[in-house]
């Protein structure tokens, strides 16, 4: 249960340090993955 937990909050980690250290500005950053995840829901209502 430990690693488990530790390795949801290790991956939580990694993904907001890497969206802040990200290239681009935030609201690129943002637009991006709302365009992603309106891309992912339509696939799935596809399905």
């Amino acid at each position: 249960m430990r690693f488990i937990l530790g390795l949801i909050l290790g991956i939580g980690l990694g993904v907001s340090l890497g969206l802040l250290v990200a290239p681009q500005p935030g609201s690129e950053t943002r637009r991006a993955l709302h365009d992603r995840l309106q891309r992912h829901g339509e696939e799935e209502e596809e399905r």
